[in-house]
């Protein structure tokens, strides 16, 4: 079984031509132009990524303060086994979306036009948890768009909103068009996209999610749950559909016998 960084470089490696094959030297770099696009109202840590090795050129100190983690310490893995175990699927599904848009959706030269936002509960230093915008922007592409150098910056806006949105935007610099606050576990997202299909290393479902199948074990319907709960039928069809595909179950029946062996209900 594989753990999740493997399943999102697995994800990145699974768009052809994303991720470039050959390293190329990182040229000096101003951060501050960098951050001139970015939105950073609280303490952050920022990096940047050597896309063809999927190692770090670069990491601010600020990443030890917030996260523990001491800059020559840090990693892609050690950014994903920080970040909270509910919002590891909305995670992958963010990154397959923004490759499939980047490799399928503009062209080679507009993927440095694009800053890419959405949010995400990391481990800070403390053991807690906490809310971070996470933001990208591509430095540097092959000419044939495969990404060579991505800046990142992750900002803690716990102290303006402990509710993540699960929301992806795409926002446009230099003129390019926005695409703000994609529900990237819509079907119907872009026509052509193909979701990664992966087997999660361990079953997690949310708190949300798991009251969604205790009321589902009851018999209730979509709308008497969304009743139950007070939240909209829309919501409860969403943590339903993606309930059946974190299980790999067919159908209810399947998913409720298997939440009775595993002791979820």
């Amino acid at each position: 079984m594989k753990n999740n960084h493997e399943v999102v470089v697995d994800i990145w490696k699974s768009h052809s031509n994303y991720l470039a094959k050959k390293s190329v030297e990182l040229k000096a770099v101003n951060i501050v132009d960098y951050m001139a696009n970015l939105f950073c109202p609280g303490p952050y840590y920022y990096y940047i990524i050597d896309s063809p090795t999927l190692t770090l050129d670069l990491v601010s100190d600020s990443v030890g303060t917030l996260l523990g983690i001491e800059p020559e310490d840090f990693s892609l893995e050690k950014l994903v086994n920080a970040m909270h175990r509910d919002d590891l699927d909305f995670f992958m599904r963010c990154e397959d979306v923004v490759a499939h848009f980047l490799k399928n959706c503009i062209p080679p030269e507009q993927m440095v036009n694009y800053k890419i936002n959405y949010c995400l509960r990391e481990r800070i230093s403390d053991g807690s948890y906490r809310l971070f915008l996470m933001q990208t922007l591509t430095l540097k592409t092959t000419e044939e768009g495969a990404l060579l150098k991505v800046f990142g910056t992750h900002t803690d806006i716990s102290h303006i909103t402990t509710v993540n949105n699960h929301r992806l935007s795409l926002i446009g610099l230099n003129g390019a068009p926005s695409y703000l606050e994609l529900d990237v576990f819509d079907d119907h997202l872009f026509d052509d996209f193909v979701p990664y299909t992966y087997q999660p290393s361990e079953l997690s479902f949310t708190k949300r999610e798991l009251e969604v199948i205790q009321w589902m074990a009851k018999g209730l319907s979509t709308g008497a749950i969304a009743t139950e709960l007070n939240i909209s039928i829309q919501t409860v069809f969403t943590h339903r559909k993606n309930i059946l595909r974190k299980s790999g179950v067919k159908n209810t029946s399947e998913l409720i016998a298997m939440c009775i062996r595993k002791g979820y209900i």
